[in-house]
Protein backbone atom coordinates (compact mmCIF):
# COMPACT_ATOMS: atom_id res chain seq x y z
CA UNK A 1 0.00 0.00 0.00
CA UNK A 2 2.23 2.79 -1.26
CA UNK A 3 -0.14 5.59 -0.32
CA UNK A 4 -0.88 4.37 3.21
CA UNK A 5 2.75 4.30 4.32
CA UNK A 6 3.56 7.54 6.05
CA UNK A 7 -0.10 8.51 6.45
CA UNK A 8 -0.23 7.92 10.20
CA UNK A 9 0.41 11.51 11.20
CA UNK A 10 -3.14 12.70 11.83
CA UNK A 11 -2.09 16.32 12.24
CA UNK A 12 -0.57 16.41 8.77
CA UNK A 13 -3.58 14.62 7.34
CA UNK A 14 -5.90 17.13 8.97
CA UNK A 15 -4.02 19.92 7.19
CA UNK A 16 -4.44 18.12 3.86
CA UNK A 17 -8.18 17.68 4.41
CA UNK A 18 -8.60 21.29 5.51
CA UNK A 19 -6.64 22.52 2.48
CA UNK A 20 -9.03 20.55 0.26
CA UNK A 21 -12.04 22.13 1.97
CA UNK A 22 -10.60 25.61 1.42
CA UNK A 23 -9.63 24.81 -2.17
CA UNK A 24 -13.09 23.51 -3.04
CA UNK A 25 -14.76 26.56 -1.48
CA UNK A 26 -12.48 28.91 -3.39
CA UNK A 27 -13.01 27.04 -6.65
CA UNK A 28 -16.80 27.21 -6.28
CA UNK A 29 -16.67 30.91 -5.43
CA UNK A 30 -14.56 31.49 -8.55
CA UNK A 31 -17.08 29.62 -10.67
CA UNK A 32 -14.85 26.59 -11.19
CA UNK A 33 -16.01 22.98 -11.24
CA UNK A 34 -15.02 20.24 -8.79
CA UNK A 35 -17.31 17.56 -10.21
CA UNK A 36 -18.82 16.43 -13.52
CA UNK A 37 -22.62 16.36 -13.23
CA UNK A 38 -24.55 13.32 -14.37
CA UNK A 39 -26.52 13.91 -17.58
CA UNK A 40 -30.01 13.49 -16.06
CA UNK A 41 -31.31 16.65 -14.41
CA UNK A 42 -33.61 15.25 -11.72
CA UNK A 43 -31.11 12.52 -10.91
CA UNK A 44 -28.21 14.97 -10.65
CA UNK A 45 -30.12 17.16 -8.21
CA UNK A 46 -29.78 14.36 -5.65
CA UNK A 47 -26.42 12.84 -6.68
CA UNK A 48 -23.46 15.21 -7.07
CA UNK A 49 -21.98 13.47 -10.09
CA UNK A 50 -18.47 12.27 -10.85
CA UNK A 51 -15.92 13.34 -8.27
CA UNK A 52 -12.23 12.57 -8.00
CA UNK A 53 -11.41 9.64 -5.73
CA UNK A 54 -14.67 7.72 -6.11
CA UNK A 55 -15.40 4.08 -6.95
CA UNK A 56 -18.57 3.14 -8.85
CA UNK A 57 -20.12 -0.15 -9.89
CA UNK A 58 -22.78 -0.18 -12.60
CA UNK A 59 -24.90 -3.32 -12.71
CA UNK A 60 -27.82 -4.74 -14.65
CA UNK A 61 -29.14 -8.04 -15.91
CA UNK A 62 -27.65 -9.48 -19.06
CA UNK A 63 -28.57 -7.60 -22.26
CA UNK A 64 -30.25 -4.76 -20.37
CA UNK A 65 -27.79 -2.00 -21.25
CA UNK A 66 -25.17 -2.01 -18.49
CA UNK A 67 -22.35 -1.22 -20.94
CA UNK A 68 -24.40 1.48 -22.68
CA UNK A 69 -25.37 3.27 -19.46
CA UNK A 70 -21.76 3.11 -18.27
CA UNK A 71 -20.50 4.58 -21.53
CA UNK A 72 -23.19 7.26 -21.54
CA UNK A 73 -22.66 8.40 -17.95
CA UNK A 74 -18.90 7.98 -17.58
CA UNK A 75 -17.52 8.47 -21.09
CA UNK A 76 -19.79 10.31 -23.53
CA UNK A 77 -21.36 12.70 -21.02
CA UNK A 78 -18.05 13.74 -19.38
CA UNK A 79 -16.69 14.43 -22.88
CA UNK A 80 -19.73 16.57 -23.70
CA UNK A 81 -19.38 18.40 -20.39
CA UNK A 82 -15.80 19.49 -20.95
CA UNK A 83 -16.51 20.30 -24.62
CA UNK A 84 -19.75 22.23 -24.20
CA UNK A 85 -19.23 23.89 -20.80
CA UNK A 86 -16.71 26.50 -19.80
CA UNK A 87 -14.93 24.31 -17.25
CA UNK A 88 -11.50 24.03 -15.67
CA UNK A 89 -11.78 20.22 -15.64
CA UNK A 90 -9.59 18.14 -17.94
CA UNK A 91 -10.44 14.56 -18.82
CA UNK A 92 -8.65 11.26 -19.35
CA UNK A 93 -10.46 7.94 -19.78
CA UNK A 94 -8.74 4.55 -19.64
CA UNK A 95 -11.20 1.96 -20.92
CA UNK A 96 -10.45 -1.73 -20.35
CA UNK A 97 -12.90 -3.54 -22.62
CA UNK A 98 -13.06 -7.23 -21.73
CA UNK A 99 -16.22 -7.90 -23.74
CA UNK A 100 -15.77 -5.91 -26.96
CA UNK A 101 -12.80 -5.19 -29.21
CA UNK A 102 -11.33 -1.71 -29.54
CA UNK A 103 -12.70 -1.54 -33.06
CA UNK A 104 -16.21 -2.33 -31.84
CA UNK A 105 -15.97 0.36 -29.15
CA UNK A 106 -15.00 2.95 -31.76
CA UNK A 107 -17.83 1.76 -34.01
CA UNK A 108 -20.24 2.30 -31.10
CA UNK A 109 -18.84 5.80 -30.63
CA UNK A 110 -19.46 6.61 -34.30
CA UNK A 111 -23.07 5.41 -33.92
CA UNK A 112 -23.56 7.58 -30.83
CA UNK A 113 -22.04 10.75 -32.29
CA UNK A 114 -23.93 10.34 -35.56
CA UNK A 115 -27.14 10.45 -33.57
CA UNK A 116 -25.96 13.23 -31.29
CA UNK A 117 -24.67 15.63 -33.93
CA UNK A 118 -26.57 14.62 -37.07
CA UNK A 119 -29.76 12.99 -35.83
CA UNK A 120 -28.92 9.90 -37.89
CA UNK A 121 -29.93 6.68 -36.14
CA UNK A 122 -27.75 3.78 -37.28
CA UNK A 123 -26.85 0.68 -35.29
CA UNK A 124 -23.33 -0.68 -35.47
CA UNK A 125 -24.58 -3.49 -37.72
CA UNK A 126 -26.08 -0.94 -40.11
CA UNK A 127 -22.87 1.09 -40.10
CA UNK A 128 -20.98 -2.09 -41.02
CA UNK A 129 -23.42 -3.01 -43.85
CA UNK A 130 -23.90 -6.43 -42.25
CA UNK A 131 -27.29 -6.95 -43.86
CA UNK A 132 -27.47 -7.31 -47.64
CA UNK A 133 -30.63 -5.20 -47.77
CA UNK A 134 -29.16 -2.45 -45.50
CA UNK A 135 -25.99 -1.32 -47.22
CA UNK A 136 -24.81 1.98 -45.74
CA UNK A 137 -26.01 4.96 -47.76
CA UNK A 138 -23.69 7.66 -49.08
CA UNK A 139 -25.38 10.42 -47.07
CA UNK A 140 -24.54 8.66 -43.80
CA UNK A 141 -20.97 8.10 -44.95
CA UNK A 142 -20.65 11.83 -45.66
CA UNK A 143 -22.11 12.59 -42.24
CA UNK A 144 -19.47 10.38 -40.62
CA UNK A 145 -16.78 12.36 -42.41
CA UNK A 146 -18.35 15.62 -41.26
CA UNK A 147 -18.23 14.63 -37.57
CA UNK A 148 -14.64 13.36 -37.74
CA UNK A 149 -13.26 16.43 -35.89
CA UNK A 150 -15.49 15.62 -32.90
CA UNK A 151 -14.62 11.93 -33.08
CA UNK A 152 -10.90 12.61 -33.18
CA UNK A 153 -11.21 15.02 -30.26
CA UNK A 154 -13.15 12.43 -28.28
CA UNK A 155 -10.71 9.63 -29.12
CA UNK A 156 -7.77 11.82 -28.04
CA UNK A 157 -9.16 11.64 -24.49
CA UNK A 158 -9.94 7.91 -24.46
CA UNK A 159 -7.53 4.98 -24.50
CA UNK A 160 -9.23 1.66 -25.28
CA UNK A 161 -7.48 -1.54 -24.23
CA UNK A 162 -8.80 -4.98 -25.10
CA UNK A 163 -5.68 -7.10 -24.57
CA UNK A 164 -5.21 -6.82 -20.79
CA UNK A 165 -7.52 -9.04 -18.81
CA UNK A 166 -5.82 -10.00 -15.55
CA UNK A 167 -6.37 -7.83 -12.45
CA UNK A 168 -2.75 -6.90 -11.81
CA UNK A 169 -2.10 -6.17 -15.49
CA UNK A 170 -4.97 -3.66 -15.50
CA UNK A 171 -3.72 -2.14 -12.26
CA UNK A 172 -0.21 -1.77 -13.71
CA UNK A 173 -1.60 0.22 -16.66
CA UNK A 174 -3.54 2.48 -14.29
CA UNK A 175 -0.42 2.93 -12.15
CA UNK A 176 1.68 3.63 -15.24
CA UNK A 177 -0.54 6.57 -16.14
CA UNK A 178 -0.59 7.86 -12.55
CA UNK A 179 3.20 7.71 -12.23
CA UNK A 180 3.68 9.47 -15.58
CA UNK A 181 1.36 12.27 -14.52
CA UNK A 182 2.25 12.93 -10.90
CA UNK A 183 4.73 12.43 -8.09
CA UNK A 184 4.89 11.13 -4.55
CA UNK A 185 6.13 13.47 -1.85
CA UNK A 186 7.25 13.01 1.74
CA UNK A 187 5.94 15.06 4.68
CA UNK A 188 8.46 17.80 3.95
CA UNK A 189 7.27 18.09 0.36
CA UNK A 190 10.31 16.43 -1.21
CA UNK A 191 9.63 14.52 -4.44
CA UNK A 192 10.36 10.82 -4.13
CA UNK A 193 11.83 8.46 -6.72
CA UNK A 194 8.87 6.82 -8.45
CA UNK A 195 11.01 4.19 -10.20
CA UNK A 196 12.45 3.01 -6.90
CA UNK A 197 8.93 2.75 -5.48
CA UNK A 198 7.79 0.71 -8.51
CA UNK A 199 10.79 -1.58 -8.01
CA UNK A 200 9.71 -2.26 -4.45
CA UNK A 201 12.49 -0.40 -2.65
CA UNK A 202 10.87 -0.16 0.77
CA UNK A 203 13.06 2.61 2.14
CA UNK A 204 11.71 4.96 -0.53
CA UNK A 205 8.14 3.70 -0.22
CA UNK A 206 8.16 4.24 3.54
CA UNK A 207 8.69 7.98 2.95
CA UNK A 208 5.46 8.42 0.98
CA UNK A 209 3.09 10.96 2.45
CA UNK A 210 0.84 11.65 -0.52
CA UNK A 211 0.57 11.70 -4.31
CA UNK A 212 0.49 15.04 -6.15
CA UNK A 213 -0.88 15.02 -9.73
CA UNK A 214 0.73 17.33 -12.26
CA UNK A 215 -2.73 18.66 -13.08
CA UNK A 216 -5.07 18.68 -10.06
CA UNK A 217 -7.99 19.48 -12.40
CA UNK A 218 -7.58 16.29 -14.42
CA UNK A 219 -10.28 13.68 -13.85
CA UNK A 220 -8.91 10.22 -14.64
CA UNK A 221 -11.73 7.72 -15.21
CA UNK A 222 -10.83 4.02 -15.39
CA UNK A 223 -13.61 1.82 -16.77
CA UNK A 224 -13.51 -1.99 -16.68
CA UNK A 225 -16.26 -3.78 -18.62
CA UNK A 226 -17.07 -6.22 -17.22
CA UNK A 227 -15.22 -7.70 -14.26
CA UNK A 228 -16.73 -11.21 -14.50
CA UNK A 229 -14.53 -11.54 -17.60
CA UNK A 230 -11.30 -10.94 -15.68
CA UNK A 231 -8.68 -13.66 -16.14
CA UNK A 232 -7.68 -15.16 -12.76
CA UNK A 233 -4.06 -15.82 -11.89
CA UNK A 234 -2.93 -19.44 -11.97
CA UNK A 235 -4.68 -21.39 -9.21
CA UNK A 236 -7.02 -18.49 -8.44
CA UNK A 237 -10.81 -18.64 -8.77
CA UNK A 238 -12.78 -16.03 -10.69
CA UNK A 239 -14.43 -14.98 -7.45
CA UNK A 240 -11.05 -14.35 -5.82
CA UNK A 241 -9.77 -12.47 -8.89
CA UNK A 242 -12.80 -10.19 -8.86
CA UNK A 243 -12.48 -9.65 -5.12
CA UNK A 244 -8.80 -8.81 -5.39
CA UNK A 245 -9.35 -6.40 -8.23
CA UNK A 246 -12.13 -4.63 -6.35
CA UNK A 247 -10.87 -4.61 -2.76
CA UNK A 248 -7.20 -4.04 -3.55
CA UNK A 249 -6.55 -2.60 -7.01
CA UNK A 250 -9.69 -0.49 -7.47
CA UNK A 251 -9.52 0.95 -3.97
CA UNK A 252 -5.79 1.60 -4.35
CA UNK A 253 -6.41 3.57 -7.56
CA UNK A 254 -9.14 5.55 -5.84
CA UNK A 255 -7.22 6.28 -2.64
CA UNK A 256 -3.63 6.60 -3.91
CA UNK A 257 -4.20 8.72 -7.00
CA UNK A 258 -7.79 9.96 -6.57
CA UNK A 259 -8.78 8.26 -9.82
CA UNK A 260 -12.41 7.46 -10.59
CA UNK A 261 -12.95 3.69 -10.84
CA UNK A 262 -15.97 2.38 -12.74
CA UNK A 263 -16.41 -1.38 -12.76
CA UNK A 264 -19.25 -2.99 -14.67
CA UNK A 265 -20.68 -6.10 -13.02
CA UNK A 266 -23.55 -8.23 -14.23
CA UNK A 267 -26.52 -9.27 -12.10
CA UNK A 268 -26.83 -12.98 -11.41
CA UNK A 269 -29.24 -14.97 -13.56
CA UNK A 270 -30.84 -16.11 -10.27
CA UNK A 271 -32.35 -12.62 -9.94
CA UNK A 272 -34.74 -13.56 -12.76
CA UNK A 273 -35.87 -16.80 -11.12
CA UNK A 274 -39.54 -17.70 -10.73
CA UNK A 275 -39.35 -17.07 -6.97
CA UNK A 276 -37.85 -13.60 -7.41
CA UNK A 277 -40.42 -12.67 -10.04
CA UNK A 278 -43.25 -13.89 -7.83
CA UNK A 279 -41.91 -11.84 -4.91
CA UNK A 280 -41.39 -8.81 -7.17
CA UNK A 281 -37.67 -8.82 -6.29
CA UNK A 282 -36.54 -8.14 -9.83
CA UNK A 283 -34.71 -4.84 -9.58
CA UNK A 284 -30.89 -5.03 -9.59
CA UNK A 285 -29.47 -5.23 -6.10
CA UNK A 286 -26.27 -5.56 -4.12
CA UNK A 287 -27.12 -9.16 -3.26
CA UNK A 288 -27.78 -9.89 -6.93
CA UNK A 289 -24.22 -9.18 -8.08
CA UNK A 290 -22.92 -12.06 -10.18
CA UNK A 291 -19.85 -14.21 -9.33
CA UNK A 292 -18.78 -12.15 -6.30
CA UNK A 293 -21.22 -10.18 -4.15
CA UNK A 294 -18.49 -8.81 -1.86
CA UNK A 295 -17.45 -6.23 -4.48
CA UNK A 296 -20.49 -4.25 -3.37
CA UNK A 297 -18.83 -3.67 -0.01
CA UNK A 298 -15.96 -1.75 -1.60
CA UNK A 299 -17.76 0.89 -3.64
CA UNK A 300 -18.78 4.46 -2.94
CA UNK A 301 -21.79 4.26 -5.26
CA UNK A 302 -23.58 1.38 -7.00
CA UNK A 303 -25.86 2.17 -9.92
CA UNK A 304 -28.48 -0.23 -11.26
CA UNK A 305 -30.31 -0.29 -14.59
CA UNK A 306 -33.61 -2.14 -14.92
CA UNK A 307 -36.02 -3.04 -17.74
CA UNK A 308 -39.53 -4.12 -16.64
CA UNK A 309 -40.38 -4.99 -20.27
CA UNK A 310 -38.36 -8.17 -20.13
CA UNK A 311 -40.61 -9.30 -17.27
CA UNK A 312 -43.70 -8.60 -19.41
CA UNK A 313 -44.86 -5.80 -17.14
CA UNK A 314 -47.64 -3.69 -18.67
CA UNK A 315 -46.92 -0.84 -16.26
CA UNK A 316 -44.06 0.22 -14.03
CA UNK A 317 -44.19 3.08 -11.54
CA UNK A 318 -47.28 4.22 -13.48
CA UNK A 319 -45.39 4.45 -16.79
CA UNK A 320 -47.12 2.65 -19.65
CA UNK A 321 -44.66 -0.11 -20.56
CA UNK A 322 -47.08 -1.47 -23.16
CA UNK A 323 -46.33 1.66 -25.15
CA UNK A 324 -42.73 2.33 -24.15
CA UNK A 325 -41.76 -1.34 -24.49
CA UNK A 326 -38.01 -1.95 -24.19
CA UNK A 327 -37.17 1.74 -24.54
CA UNK A 328 -37.95 2.29 -20.83
CA UNK A 329 -35.21 1.96 -18.23
CA UNK A 330 -35.19 2.67 -14.52
CA UNK A 331 -31.88 4.02 -13.21
CA UNK A 332 -31.36 3.63 -9.48
CA UNK A 333 -28.72 4.30 -6.88
CA UNK A 334 -28.61 0.93 -5.16
CA UNK A 335 -26.02 1.99 -2.63
CA UNK A 336 -24.45 5.35 -1.87
CA UNK A 337 -21.87 5.61 0.87
CA UNK A 338 -21.98 9.41 0.89
CA UNK A 339 -25.60 10.29 0.28
CA UNK A 340 -29.11 9.26 -0.58
CA UNK A 341 -30.46 6.54 -2.86
CA UNK A 342 -32.58 7.85 -5.71
CA UNK A 343 -34.25 6.63 -8.88
CA UNK A 344 -35.13 8.17 -12.21
CA UNK A 345 -36.83 7.02 -15.39
CA UNK A 346 -35.08 6.96 -18.74
CA UNK A 347 -35.76 6.60 -22.42
CA UNK A 348 -33.21 4.22 -23.99
CA UNK A 349 -32.31 3.75 -27.64
CA UNK A 350 -30.05 0.72 -27.77
CA UNK A 351 -29.21 1.18 -31.46
CA UNK A 352 -27.08 4.24 -30.70
CA UNK A 353 -26.49 3.93 -26.93
CA UNK A 354 -28.56 7.02 -26.20
CA UNK A 355 -30.40 7.80 -22.95
CA UNK A 356 -32.69 10.67 -22.03
CA UNK A 357 -34.52 11.35 -18.78
CA UNK A 358 -38.27 10.90 -19.23
CA UNK A 359 -40.74 13.53 -18.05
CA UNK A 360 -42.19 12.87 -14.62
CA UNK A 361 -44.95 10.30 -14.84
CA UNK A 362 -47.66 12.88 -14.06
CA UNK A 363 -46.46 14.89 -17.07
CA UNK A 364 -46.64 11.99 -19.52
CA UNK A 365 -49.47 12.26 -22.03
CA UNK A 366 -50.56 10.68 -25.28
CA UNK A 367 -48.53 13.12 -27.39
CA UNK A 368 -45.32 12.34 -25.50
CA UNK A 369 -45.93 8.59 -25.74
CA UNK A 370 -46.44 8.95 -29.49
CA UNK A 371 -43.19 10.91 -29.83
CA UNK A 372 -41.32 8.20 -27.96
CA UNK A 373 -42.97 5.40 -29.93
CA UNK A 374 -41.94 7.13 -33.18
CA UNK A 375 -38.51 8.04 -31.77
CA UNK A 376 -39.40 11.63 -32.57
CA UNK A 377 -37.41 13.13 -29.72
CA UNK A 378 -34.90 15.90 -29.32
CA UNK A 379 -31.76 13.88 -29.22
CA UNK A 380 -29.63 16.67 -27.76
Amino acid sequence: MEQSKGLNDTTELYKVVKDNIIRNKRFREEGKDISIPFPFQRFSEEIPGIQQGRYFITTAASKTGKTQITDYMFMYSPYRFIKECNTNIKLKINYFSLEMSKEDKILSAISFFLYLYKGIRKSTDELSSIFKHKILDDDTLRAIEEIEPQLYEFLSLVTYRDNIRNPYGIFKEIRKYAHANGNYIDKEGNILNTQWIEQGINEEAKKIFRYIPKNPDEFVINIVDHISLLTPEKGESLRDAMGRFSATHSIDARDRWKHIMVNVQQQSADMESVDNVAANMIRPSKTGLSDNKSTGNDVDTMLGLFSPYRFKRAEWENYNIKRLKDSYRELSVIFNRRGSSVMTDLYFDGACSYFKELPKVQDMNDAIYKQLENRDIKYR
